[in-house]
């Protein structure tokens, strides 16, 4: 009897815990960016449209998650191609942890870092691919730092990613 409700306490703890996380999933994959409720947001995000057909939403991380704090300084940056979303995206630029990189490994999977390596120092990627998503994790150097990124594409729009970034890959080439 004690070890049945020893693991129904268990179970109420890690239940609580997945409906304390942040959800920063306030759109869809393929919703119109009209649909998007920025009223909620008690913030007003910053929308940059680009010469590819694309539009960014930025919007700090802090103000979806208030209570987290491993996510404040992490911009969510919400990508529409022909007004339908594309991409979701989080930016941690400058921050002296890898809370994405603790956080992927904990939503997606664990993977490997080379043996002996501090994991604030790897740079690199790692890839997953679910059901319906593709995940990639991105820790790079940038001008006076590191950066983290973690894209999350549906992979029914992986057709418009290849033709948007082959848009900005042209462009790229183009200014030599």
């Amino acid at each position: 009897m004690k070890k049945i409700l020893l693991k129904i306490f268990v179970f109420f703890i890690l239940l609580s815990e997945v409906a304390m996380a942040c959800n920063f999933r306030i759109a869809n994959f393929g919703d119109k960016k009209e649909g998007l409720n920025i009223e909620s947001l008690n913030y007003e995000p910053l929308m940059m449209p680009d010469r590819f057909g694309g539009e960014n939403i930025m919007i700090p991380l802090e103000t979806i998650c208030k209570n987290d704090k491993s996510f404040w300084d992490t911009k969510l940056i919400l990508l529409y191609v022909e007004n339908r979303l594309v991409r979701i995206q989080l930016y941690r630029p400058l921050m002296d942890d890898r809370n994405l990189m603790d956080f992927a490994m904990k939503k997606y999977g664990q993977f490997n870092l080379p043996e002996g390596l501090p994991k604030k120092e790897w740079r690199g990627n790692y890839l997953w691919v679910k059901n319906t998503e593709t995940i990639e994790y991105i820790a790079a150097n940038i001008h006076d730092g590191h950066a983290e990124y973690l894209e999350i594409v549906g992979k029914l729009y992986e057709d418009k990613m290849a033709i948007y970034n082959e848009e900005i890959g042209k462009w790229l080439d183009s200014r030599e």
